[in-house]
């Protein structure tokens, strides 16, 4: 296992963080379509132990091993839609609570702009044209913020449907980044799609040699058969080392491009504390700190995207590799 001695500590104004595993497991409890993907594994472990039980020959045993191998291999894409599913309705709580905080503070800018265009206008100094472009775009603030808060009160409906429970979803108080990664001849070593083709090789074979007196014709068709199968190995050998050094990467530029954000945070965030204190001291206006704060939040916002993409590449790359992705969010959100 590859270390990733990568760790930022991450402070916002959010003081706690919801046991977004504990969220998970909730989910699982309550999902109908965690129930299904399990019930469907458990059939088809049932389905592959009928088969061995009734094979006569080695030949048999081969076709169940690689019906289960199918099965399993529709398990773990399963499993990665029900965690994708899950970090989205998760995280869709907390966007939604960010966006409606942007839309509350352009709706505040839009009323300093509208107030201060009015009062040009009252005084004779301003244009008509302004005062009621001032004013839509007051309106277009409103209809944001309703919107915002329809999107808040849907988001947290969906994430309590999906969980069955009640849970507080706040930002993360800390992250941890110093987390193994599977390398990636782990990887291939579980790969289920080299599995299944190293197993077709095997049937194709067994299939070749066990023709009696076969024409020149079915013995060409079978010797092609087991060359396909063959090629097939070789092109997932260069395929999948391709595709699993990709997604490894991924991991890794998500966390540079956390590293980053957070650099982005920290100087909004100085950025902000800056303005409060010239605002206090009457340099600063109204409107100064309202940008200031949609700066900080947008910066936020954006973290918070950038934590659900990584969150998703690790539970699938920790997925193909049959380790424990439950752990390693609990390493991750510091649970």
């Amino acid at each position: 296992m590859k270390r990733l001695t990568v760790l930022l500590l991450v402070v916002f104004v959010c003081s706690m963080f919801a046991g977004i595993v504990d969220a998970l497991e909730a989910a699982k409890n309550s999902s109908p379509a965690y129930l299904k993907l399990t019930l469907d594994r458990e059939q088809a472990e049932d389905d592959y132990q009928k088969a061995l039980l009734e094979a006569r020959n080695k030949r048999q045993e081969l076709s169940a091993q690689l019906s289960k191998m199918r099965a399993d291999n529709t398990y773990r894409e399963s499993l990665k839609n029900f965690v994708s599913d899950f970090l989205d309705t998760y995280f869709g709580v907390l966007d939604s609570q960010l966006a409606l905080e942007i839309a509350q503070l352009n709706l505040q800018i839009a009323q300093i702009d509208y107030k201060e265009k009015k009062d040009l206008y009252d005084r004779g100094v301003g244009t008509l044209q302004d005062l009621k472009n001032a004013n839509a775009t007051l309106i277009e603030a409103e209809k944001d913020v309703d919107a915002a808060k329809l999107s808040v009160e849907q988001a947290k409906r969906d994430f309590q449907a999906l969980v069955g429970e009640k849970f507080e979803v706040k930002e993360p108080a800390k992250l941890n980044l110093n987390f193994s990664l599977p390398t990636v001849d782990e990887l291939m070593d579980r790969s289920l799609t080299l599995a299944m083709a190293r197993l077709n090789v095997q049937i194709a074979q067994m299939d070749l040699e066990g023709l009696v007196n076969p024409s020149q014709y079915t013995k060409n068709q079978y010797e092609r058969n087991l060359k396909k199968a063959q090629a097939d190995v070789q092109a997932y050998l260069l395929s999948l080392r391709k595709s699993y050094e990709n997604q490894l990467q991924t991991v890794r530029n998500a966390i540079k491009s956390i590293q980053a954000q957070m650099e982005k945070i920290e100087v909004a965030k100085l950025q902000l504390d800056t303005v409060q204190k010239n605002f206090s001291a009457g340099v600063a206006s109204e409107r100064d700190v309202l940008n200031a704060k949609l700066s900080y939040t947008n910066a936020r916002r954006t973290f918070l995207s950038q934590l659900k993409s990584l969150l998703k590449n690790v539970c699938d790359v920790y997925i193909d590799a049959e380790l424990d992705f439950s752990k390693v969010l609990s390493t991750i959100l510091g649970e």
